[in-house]
């Protein structure tokens, strides 16, 4: 084969066949890609990050190397279903080509709100096998919290963003949770059966609430946690120790609240003394993420 000289136009010819070339690879690819152990591999891996059951009503290939599942629902006795319109999984055909993974994972509460509320995943490792280092970048979007943190939740939109990274063997059963940061903000925020002992029930309403966790092995930090609204403003600190299941995660927050106008009305019916506005009192709030409580 004889190669071109400088003349640019003479280039033409062989960088059309190498781009058909190209295209020919990925599309072999794409049509020959294993979706069905890819389907059963993230389904696993959700049941095992959340010990819930993961059911599908179907799922069918997309294109480039996709995969999409609707409506999904994550179930478990002592917690409420969760729903979601849509999943979908994107391989990386470059990523691949290289011998890593890179997968984007994208969930959807309904299937005709995609760009304003999805949770957005992107998981790059150095094999299928997870056994090396695995990488994890996300951001939420205005997530509606009434329809995912049930009966907590009555009202709130979420967004944020988060990075970690395992060292592999969390995939394969290991104790370890490895590191990362986790920073989110609700707006609108209603919050209702939040259980205070004697059958008594909180509800506090707030126009904003931010946290940020610091995650290092099994221990997230507590780096910032605040929020303001009618029943008043308050800052917390503590820590969370993950489990597996997530919802048995462990709650260890000491929460300083000064009671706004809202709260001081509620306050005779929770046992609480009365407190003028504007005076703060701490209580802390234990348990786990599925049974969380407050002990003053």
């Amino acid at each position: 084969m004889v190669w071109p000289g400088k003349d640019l136009s003479a280039w033409k010819a062989p960088l059309l066949w190498m781009a058909f070339g190209c295209g020919l690879l990925f599309l072999s690819i794409a049509l020959t890609f294993p979706y069905g152990a890819l389907q059963t591999r993230v389904i696993g891996e959700l049941q095992r990050a959340t010990g819930m059951e993961v059911r599908a009503a179907d799922w069918t290939i997309g294109f480039p190397a996709a995969i999409e599942w609707r409506q999904m629902t994550l179930t478990r006795t002592d917690w409420s279903p969760l729903q979601l319109g849509l999943v979908r999984a994107q391989v990386g055909l470059w990523r691949l080509l290289t011998g890593g993974v890179a997968l984007d994972l994208a969930a959807q509460l309904d299937e005709t709100t995609a760009a304003q509320s999805a949770v957005k995943l992107t998981v790059t490792a150095a094999s299928w096998s997870m056994t090396g280092p695995v990488a994890m970048v996300g951001k939420i979007q205005k997530l509606d919290l009434s329809k995912v943190i049930r009966p907590y939740v009555t009202r709130g939109t979420m967004t944020g963003e988060f990075t970690h990274r395992l060292d592999g063997a969390a995939t394969a059963g290991s104790a370890s949770f490895g590191e990362g940061t986790w920073k989110a903000e609700a707006k609108d925020l209603s919050l209702d059966h939040i259980p205070m002992g004697n059958g008594r029930i909180l509800a506090l309403a707030f126009s904003s609430l931010s946290i940020s966790l610091a995650c290092r092995e099994q221990i997230c930090d507590v780096t910032e946690l605040k929020g303001d609204g009618i029943d008043g403003s308050f800052s917390g600190q503590g820590t969370v120790t993950m489990q597996q299941p997530l919802q048995q995660s462990q709650l260890a927050l000491s929460l300083t609240v000064i009671p706004g106008v809202g709260f001081a009305a509620k306050a005779p019916g929770l046992g609480i003394p009365p407190l003028p506005p504007g005076t703060p009192f701490t209580f802390k709030v234990i348990g786990t993420l599925a049974q969380a409580r407050v002990a003053l």
